[in-house]
This record gives structure tokens, C-alpha cells and sequence, in this order.
């Protein structure tokens, strides 16, 4: 992982040998929190890379974590969702859940709802479905 100056040079700021290739990076406050492909959550300092913590959750992820408030929302392949807290100070996995049995999409939030959009089977085939979870 690679922090270039976003003034065009191309000044490369630090350098880590962290490797994300699917899931999207979050940045909160001078923090940046990633998911690993294969299931580490990882948090750096924005200014100088130093790694904060890293966490171990699951399985193998495509989707990207979502930041909601203080929390961190990630699915893994295998339809299991983690939720930790967006904090430098240390890794605390506050809850996960099962929904599906495959997911590569990335959850949605609007209005206290979560969208989330996954596969299971259905007499032997696969079904694709859309969750909403939330109040009414």
C-alpha cells in the first residue's frame, strides 16, 4: 500500500507491503481502515502509515466496508457481516450475523435501513435477493 501526495507529483509519502486488491479503503479523522482480501481488518495512521491494529475476522472478501457513526460494517463471500469500531485505539468486533450463502456486494445504508443484496439456495438453484433490515 502506497500514500502519494494528491498535489499531481506523484510523491509517494509511505510505503507498507499491506496488499488490498478488492475492498475499498475508509478513511475517518487521521485513520484509515481497510478489510483484507483474506478477512484482516486493518487500521493505519493517514500521515504516516504506522499500522494501529489489525483484527482477524473471516473468510474471504470482495465487498467493502461501509462506515456508519463509529462503526464499521463489512460482508464477507460467505454471507457473514462483522461490525467493528471505526477507533485507532483498538481492534473490538461489536457483533456479527449470517444472511445468504454467497455475498459480493457491499451493503447499503439509508434511512436506519440496511440494504443488502445476496444469493442462497432455493430447491437446489441459486436465488439472488435483496434484504432490507431495518424499522419501518
Amino acid at each position: 500500500m502506497s500514500a502519494v501526495k494528491a498535489d499531481g507529483s506523484g510523491e509517494v509519502v509511505w510505503e507498507n507491503s499491506n496488499r488490498m486488491y478488492v475492498p475499498s479503503m475508509l478513511i475517518q479523522d487521521n485513520n484509515i481502515y481497510s478489510v483484507t482480501d483474506n478477512g484482516v481488518a486493518v487500521c493505519w495512521d493517514v500521515k504516516t502509515g504506522k499500522e494501529l491494529w489489525k483484527g482477524r475476522l473471516g473468510g474471504t472478501f470482495s465487498s467493502s466496508p461501509v462506515l456508519v457513526g463509529d462503526r464499521i460494517y463489512v460482508t464477507n463471500e460467505a454471507g457473514e457481516t462483522y461490525i467493528f469500531k471505526a477507533s485507532p485505539d483498538e481492534f473490538e468486533l461489536l457483533g456479527e450475523n449470517k444472511l445468504g450463502t454467497e455475498v459480493f456486494a457491499t451493503p447499503t445504508f439509508c434511512d436506519s435501513r440496511i440494504y443488502m443484496r445476496v444469493s442462497q439456495e432455493v430447491d437446489g438453484k441459486r436465488q439472488e435477493m435483496l434484504y432490507c433490515i431495518g424499522k419501518k
